[in-house]
C-alpha cells in the first residue's frame, strides 16, 4: 500500500470515526439523514471512479470494474432512497433502498473476485469449502448474538423472515471477501481488490450490527453500527481510485503465501472463543449453533485433507524433478553417458579414494568426416553407439563421461594399473572400430587412447592423458600411449 492511500485510508477512517462520536448528540432523523447522505456522496464518487475505468480496462478486468461501478451506482441509489424516507416517510422507497442495498452488498465481493487473478480447479474447490466453512462460523456467531436474541422481540421480527433474508446475503459477502482476500495477491496492485474485500466486510458487519442493536432495542449506531456504513463507503471510494491487480499465474502459492493467508480464520477462532464463553456461562448451547458449528468443523477438515492431498503430490512432483534436474546436471543430453561435471565430481572422488588410478582420454579418429559428410543427424547417431560400446567394453564401477564432441574420459575403479588399463583401452578400441549402421550406411571410425595412471590429482591425470592421446594419434591413431615427460615437447603444436 503506498503512502499516499495510506493517508487517505486514515483520512476515511477518521471521518467514520468522527460520525460515531457526533451521531448520539443527534436526533434519530438527524443522524440517519446524515449517514445517508455521507453515503450517498462517497459511493458516487466510487461509481464514477469505476464508470470511467469501464472503458479504459480490458477483459476480466473491464468486468470486475463494471461489476463494482453497478455495486457502488446501487448503494448510492439506495441510500438516497433511504433518505427520502428519512425526509418524508415513504415504505415503498424505505424497502427498495433496503432490497438495494443488499443486492449492493452481494455485488462487491464479486467485483473482488473478478478483480483478482483467475483461479485453477484445485484452488476454486479450496476456496468453496473456505466460504462454506467461514459462512458456517459467522452464521454461528450471528445466530447466538441476532437470531436467538431476536426469537423473543415482540414485534416478530424473527417470524416473519427478515432476518434470514437480510443474513444470509451478508453472511454470505463476509465469507466470499475474507476468502478473496487472504489469496496471495501482488502487494503493489492488489489494494483495489483488498479494499472491495474490507469494504464487504465492514458492511456486513454494520449491517447485522444494526439488526442486533433493532432486536435489543440499543439505538441504530451502538457498537460502531453507525460508523461501518460510512467506513464501508469510503473503502469503496478508495477502491475505485486504485489501479487494477497485475496479471499473477494461478498456482497453489494464493492459498499458502502471503500475511493475509489467516484472515479466513479469524471467524472461525471468534465462533470457537465464544461458544467456549457460553458453554461457561449458560453450560448449553442452541441445538443450531452446535449444527453448524459441527458442518462448519468438516468442512474445515475437508478443506485439511485436501490440502494434505496437494502438499503431498507437489512433494512428489519435486522430488522427481529434483531427480531429473540432477540427471540432468550430470548427464550428456545426447548419449545419456555422464559429463564432464560429472566426471570433476564422481571422477575426483573415485581417485582420492583410492590414492590415485588411471584415466583414459578417447578422441575418436575418422569422425569428422562421417559427419560432414551425411550430416549431424548420422553423426549423433555415430556418438550415440560409441556411448554404448563404450559402457559395454567398461568393468562396473568404472566411469564414462563424454567431455563433449567426440572426445571421451575413462576413469577406472581400482585396481586402476597400467596394465589394467590397457586391457580396458583394448576393448574399448575393439568396440569403437566396428562398423556403425547409419542413415542407410555402414561407416567405420577409429579411437586414440592416451593413458594417465598414478598418485595424482584427476586434474594432473587428464592433462597427461590429454598429452599421451596426441601421442598416440601422432603414433599412427587406432592405438594406445601411455603419458611420456618428454611427450609435450616432442609433440607437434596442435
Amino acid at each position: 500500500m503506498t503512502g499516499s492511500l495510506r493517508w487517505r485510508l486514515a483520512a476515511v477512517t477518521v471521518v467514520a470515526g468522527a460520525f460515531q462520536m457526533a451521531v448520539p448528540f443527534l436526533s434519530l432523523r438527524a443522524g440517519r439523514s446524515l449517514s445517508d447522505v455521507i453515503i450517498v456522496v462517497l459511493a458516487g464518487i466510487a461509481a464514477a471512479r469505476f464508470g470511467r475505468r469501464i472503458g479504459v480496462e480490458r477483459g476480466r478486468r473491464r468486468a470486475a470494474v463494471t461489476v463494482a461501478a453497478i455495486s457502488t451506482a446501487l448503494w448510492a441509489v439506495a441510500d438516497a432512497l433511504l433518505l427520502v424516507n428519512e425526509i418524508h416517510p415513504a415504505p415503498l422507497a424505505s424497502t427498495a433502498g433496503a432490497a438495494l442495498s443488499v443486492v449492493a452488498a452481494l455485488l462487491l465481493p464479486v467485483g473482488m473476485h473478478l478483480s483478482s487473478p483467475p483461479m485453477r480447479v484445485a484452488e476454486g474447490l479450496r476456496g468453496l469449502l473456505d466460504v462454506a466453512a467461514v459462512s458456517g462460523a459467522v452464521l454461528a456467531l450471528t445466530w447466538m448474538y441476532v437470531l436467538e436474541p431476536a426469537r423473543g422481540a415482540v414485534d416478530g421480527i424473527f417470524s416473519s423472515g427478515y432476518t434470514a433474508a437480510l443474513i444470509a446475503p451478508e453472511i454470505i459477502a463476509v465469507a466470499v471477501a475474507l476468502v478473496m482476500m487472504s489469496r496471495h495477491l501482488p502487494e503493489a496492485s492488489g489494494d483495489g481488490p483488498r479494499l472491495l474485500g474490507s469494504a464487504a466486510v465492514v458492511l456486513a458487519v454494520a449491517a447485522l450490527l444494526g439488526l442486533r442493536n433493532q432486536v435489543v432495542g440499543d439505538p441504530w449506531y451502538t457498537w460502531g453500527g453507525g460508523a461501518g456504513f460510512v467506513l464501508a463507503a469510503g473503502l469503496v471510494m478508495l477502491a475505485g481510485g486504485a489501479r487494477a491487480p497485475e496479471s499473477a499465474p494461478a498456482g497453489t502459492h494464493r492459498h499458502f503465501a502471503g500475511r493475509w493467508v489467516i484472515l479466513p480464520y479469524v471467524p472461525i477462532l471468534l465462533a470457537v472463543v465464544t461458544t467456549a464463553a457460553e458453554l461457561l456461562r449458560d453450560d448449553t448451547l442452541p441445538a443450531p449453533v452446535v449444527w453448524v458449528l459441527l458442518v462448519t468443523f468438516t468442512l474445515i477438515l475437508a478443506r485439511q485433507f485436501m490440502t494434505v492431498a496437494i502438499v503431498g503430490r507437489l512433494a512428489i512432483t519435486l522430488e522427481r524433478q529434483q531427480a531429473e534436474l540432477t540427471y540432468q546436471a550430470h548427464h550428456d543430453a545426447l548419449t545419456g553417458l555422464h559429463n564432464r561435471a560429472a566426471f570433476n565430481d564422481l571422477g575426483r572422488r573415485m581417485i582420492e579414494t583410492a590414492g590415485g588410478g588411471a584415466v583414459l582420454l578417447l578422441d575418436l579418429d575418422g569422425f569428422k568426416p562421417v559427419n560432414d559428410r551425411l550430416g549431424h543427424a548420422a553423426g549423433d547417431d555415430v556418438l550415440v553407439t560409441v556411448a554404448g560400446r563404450l559402457t559395454g567394453a567398461v568393468r562396473p564401477g568404472d566411469l564414462v563421461v563424454r567431455l563433449g564432441g567426440d572426445e571421451f574420459a575413462l576413469v577406472l575403479a581400482e585396481p586402476a594399473t597400467a596394465d589394467t588399463a590397457r586391457q580396458v583401452g583394448a576393448r574399448v578400441l575393439a568396440a569403437v572400430a566396428e562398423p556403425v549402421e547409419t542413415h542407410g550406411e555402414r561407416v567405420a571410425v577409429g579411437g586414440s587412447i592416451g593413458l594417465a595412471t598414478g598418485a595424482h590429482p584427476l586434474g594432473e591425470l587428464l592433462r597427461r592423458a590429454d598429452i599421451a592421446m596426441y601421442d598416440a594419434k601422432a603414433a599412427g591413431k587406432g592405438t594406445i600411449r601411455s603419458y611420456r615427460a618428454d611427450a609435450a615437447t616432442t609433440l607437434p603444436a596442435a
